[in-house]
């Protein structure tokens, strides 16, 4: 409803084990998560939405942004402590996102 009454272009939410929902006027995307194991949730949502703005920044298709954002949030999950992700982490787990398009 949040894109439906022009209050946002773009609605990318992470849903922890359920993994991840994008919604824009063009279209909704959800990404199951990805079975890691999860070290610590802290910065997980932080690597999420860092990792969107970069893969937008550098012109990526919004869906292919939304792939990016779900591999460096499970990525963070892996990592010890207050941690963010990893390039190598991120860059290996977007081969396992699967985005469906609804």
């Amino acid at each position: 409803s949040i894109v439906a009454r022009g209050r946002a272009e773009v609605v990318a939410l992470t849903l922890g084990a359920e993994g991840a929902l994008l919604v824009t006027a063009g279209g909704v995307w959800r990404a199951p998560a990805i079975d890691v194991t999860v070290v610590s949730a802290i910065g997980a949502g932080d690597s999420f939405m860092g990792a969107f703005v970069w893969a937008v920044a550098n012109a990526e298709p919004l869906p292919e942004a939304f792939r990016w954002a779900v591999a460096a949030g499970a990525a963070a999950l892996t990592a010890e402590g207050t941690q963010l992700c990893r390039a190598a982490d991120t860059r290996r787990l977007k081969q396992k996102v699967c985005v469906q398009r609804f």
